[in-house]
Formats: C-alpha cells, structure tokens, sequence
C-alpha cells in the first residue's frame, strides 16, 4: 500500500522531477561575495564608515552610498541574499513569510506607540529589560516581550539577553529624539518637530493597514469598481458610510491621526532633497521672469526649493485655501526676498478645476496623480494641457514602478528617443528590479488609502498621451526611494 502510495506520488512529480533547472546557488554567492568585499575595502581605505546592524541608525552610515558604485554593490548584495533566501527556504517557510506579514506590521506598530525606541536610547548600549520598559510606557511586558522578540527575530531591535532589548541599525530610525516622559505626557504632540519618518511608518501601520485589510472585500465589490474617486478605495470600505480618508481625518476625534498625517507628508517631502528637486530638471534654461506653477504644491516647499537655486523665475504656489494660508507663513519664514520682491504668488485653486490662462513655462506637478485614478487624472492633465502654451513644459516628479521581469528588447528599442525612459536592471540572475519592494509598496498605500496608483512608464506614457502630452525625457535620480522626473511636452 504505501509503495503504491509513494509510486503514484513519484508519478505526479516526474514531469517536475525531469526538469532541472541550472542553480544559481554559487552565482549568487559570488555576486554577494564579490561586492561585499569590493565594500569591504571602501571601509578600509577611506573614512566612510560602513553600516552595522549592531549600532542604532546614524545618517553617516549612509553616506557610503552616495558613491554609485558602492550604491550598486549594496543594491546587489540585498538583491542576491533575498533570492537565495527564498530558493534555499521551505516553500511553506516563504509563504509563511509573506501571510504573517501583517503579524510584523502589528508589532512593528506595538513597538512605535509604547516607545520602545526612545525607551531603549536612554537605556543605553546594554539594553533594558522587558519589566523595566513595561514600568515605563505601561504596557504588559509577557506581552511587549513577545512583540520585540518578533521583531529582533527581523532584525529590528536586538534581544541581547532573555528579555533584555536594545536599539540596532533598523530599530533606531524610529527614535523620534525625543524624552520617553515627554511623549507619555502628551503623545499628540510625539511626531510635532522631527523629521516625520516614523510618523510616515506609523501611518502605514495604521490606517493604511487598516484599508489593507478589505482589499478583496474591496476588488470583490462591484459597486466599487465603478466609484472613481476617493471613496472608491479600500480605506473607504473599512471605514463605511461613504466616508474617504479626508473626511475621516475632519471629525474631531481624528485630529491626532491628522496631525501625524500632515507631518508624515512633510517626511516624506524631506526625503527628497532641495538638491534633487533642482536637479531634476533644467531650470537654468528658462528666461528671467519665466513662470513656474506649483500645481498642488501644499506650502509650496518644492517650489522654494527651486527658487534657493533659480531667484529669478516667478513662482505660482497653487493649493486649496488652508494650503496656502500655511504656504505664506512658510515663505515669509524660508524666502521672505521673494516675498518682499513678488517673486511668489499664492493662488487658491482646485487642479480639478480648469486652470488660469497665462504664459506658463513650467507646470511643476509633483506627488499629484499618484494620488487618483486614470479618471481624475486625465481632468487633471486635461485642465493643464488647455492652460499651455505651445512652449509649456509638464514636470511631473513621480515614483517610477518597475516590472518584475526584464524589458522585451522591442520596447526598449521603442523607447530609445525618450532619455531615461528604460528602468535600470540588475545583472542576471538577479531580479531585473533588484527584488526592492519600495516602489511596489508605496503603490498599495496609493491604492489602499486614496485609491490612487504609481505608475510603471509605459502607464505614465499612456495616462499623457491620452491627455495630448507627450514624454521627451526623464531625469532618473539614484536610489530605490528616489522620485523621478517626467517632462513632457504639448502635442
């Protein structure tokens, strides 16, 4: 009985079991071994320090990145480890990885709001133990021990001895600097003040992952199908009623997550440097005087950025009414030359409606329609198509989405006229996109919460050229999280 059993198992696996395909064990151990020593005497001969998971985050240790070759080499060494990773585990291990996903995130999330990070920084190097943190944020520590083993288990804080804990690399950057007693007094006001990178993390843990939650609910629903704005989103479904996240964020009890919100942005624009916004486009060629709009441009910061380098251009800031009443505050306070010489217009517009005719250079949209469908999008690019002049350029800064397979050589020799069109690719074996899932993960966080979308190129071309624009570049930055630059031109 159990020969038979094991024939017939043979037998469903032979077609399996006759095709073997060429490992790539040692090729990816090569990769790794090879670029993690070329790193290796980086630290050796220069003073860059190389990162350790060991100590807590400091931006220094990034800075050996800044060296394309050095950022290629990493790139590689994590590309390579995660696919031999996921060959050399069980299949069951790998998916398991993936379903408890939303385990990490709870954890992740625990670990945040008790302030585990600035708890342990004023521990100190050795550590504190779980009773002792429990002391301090309240919380109960058989459970917050579980939680932070979960997690050092990730490389995220380190157990050093049966329930003692302390920050490493990862764990670090979500240290807001601040005294753990001063949070725990008012923990409204935790993100007030910083960089806003933890609270872009706490977003995502929580109402992000909330609408994560309904996505099948969501794709399942055919009325949603058919609603194309904002409560059309996954978000919309866990919170009911018809309500989209903006709605949620006005009623009074959600002024907390409003708050973080609004500093979660201002994170997320700090990650894309002054430096970067100007290189992202020739602003040396525009004529003194030249206008440039901010469409949707919030307070205006990518705006002012461009004006450090470029003074005499005019600048238009463009956003609601509340936007603007904070975007005249923060030039008087960041440009207040440009202020004083009306080197700035504040303008209260809606970009849903159709735009001023004027003799605009420069449409500068950054962050914008990743934030709606193809719809809304098209009414967007529609309204600043009309408002253009033949001599207009469209400047979208956007998150560019790979594929994960290699580009067909036909669409690559399609896309030859267009710079900076072809997505970089990692050598092979490796995953054409280096298995890095930032660009993938914030398009969830567009779908899930404003049921928006970043977008591969050929999407992006589709979106424009059914708008009457067409792309004649793009400015491509260094980096897995950098924002690149579309510019594009009337047709």
């Amino acid at each position: 009985m159990h020969a038979m059993m094991s024939l017939r198992a043979t037998s469903r696996l032979s077609p399996l079991i006759r095709y073997r395909a060429k490992s790539n064990l040692a090729v990816l151990a090569e990769i790794i071994s090879k670029n993690a020593a070329n790193l290796e005497k980086v630290g050796q001969n220069s003073s860059t320090p190389l990162p350790s998971i060991d100590e807590p985050f400091h931006p220094q240790t990034e800075a050996f990145r800044q060296d394309p070759a050095n950022a290629e080499a990493a790139a590689q060494i994590v590309a390579a480890s995660l696919q031999l990773a996921a060959t050399l585990s069980s299949p069951m291990e790998a998916l398991y990885h993936v379903a408890a996903g939303p385990f990490k995130g709870a954890a992740l999330r625990v670990s945040i709001e008790a302030n585990i990070a600035e708890i342990l920084r004023e521990a100190g190097p050795g550590g504190l133990h779980v009773n002792d943190i429990a002391k301090q944020n309240g919380q109960d520590p058989k459970k917050l021990a579980r939680f932070l083993r979960y997690l050092a288990t990730n490389h995220i804080f380190q157990e050093v001895e049966p329930d003692v804990f302390r920050n490493n690399r990862i764990s670090g950057l979500l240290d807001t600097g601040k005294d753990s007693k001063a949070i725990l007094a008012d923990p409204d006001a935790k993100y007030d003040g910083t960089t806003g990178v933890t609270a872009i993390v706490a977003h995502h843990l929580d109402e992000i992952t909330k609408g994560s939650v309904y996505a099948w609910e969501h794709l399942n629903d055919a009325e949603a199908k058919n609603i194309q704005d904002q409560r059309g989103s996954p978000m919309a479904k866990y919170l009911g009623k018809g309500k989209n996240q903006w709605e949620w964020f006005e009623q009074p009890d959600q002024l907390p997550r409003r708050k973080r919100f609004d500093m979660a942005m201002k994170g997320a624009a700090a990650l894309q440097s002054s430096e970067a916004i100007r290189a992202g486009f020739d602003w040396s060629k525009l004529t003194k005087g030249s206008i440039v709009v901010d469409v949707g441009g919030g307070i205006g910061f990518a705006a002012a950025s461009i004006a450090d380098g470029f003074p005499d251009l005019h600048y238009v800031v463009q956003d609601l009414p509340g936007a603007i009443a904070n975007a005249k505050e923060f030039w008087q306070e960041r440009n207040p030359k440009a202020v004083e010489k009306n080197g700035v217009t504040f303008e209260a517009h809606s970009f849903l409606e159709a735009q001023p005719k004027r003799d605009v250079s420069v449409f500068f949209v950054k962050h914008i329609v990743h934030g709606f469908t193809d719809t809304y999008c098209k009414q967007i690019l529609d309204h600043l198509r009309s408002a253009a002049t033949d001599k207009t350029v469209l400047v979208l800064p956007e998150f560019i989405v790979p594929h994960a397979c290699r580009l067909p050589e036909a669409e690559k020799q399609a896309r030859q006229n267009v710079p900076g069109s072809i997505d970089p690719e990692a050598p092979a074996p490796l995953l054409a996109n280096y298995g890095s899932q930032l660009a993938y993960g914030a398009d969830m966080a567009m779908m899930f919460g404003p049921n928006g979308q970043e977008r591969t190129y050929r999407e992006m071309d589709n979106l424009l050229t059914n708008s009457n624009w067409k792309i004649t570049k793009v400015h491509r930055q260094a980096g897995q999280m950098s924002v690149n630059f579309y510019e594009a031109v009337p047709v």
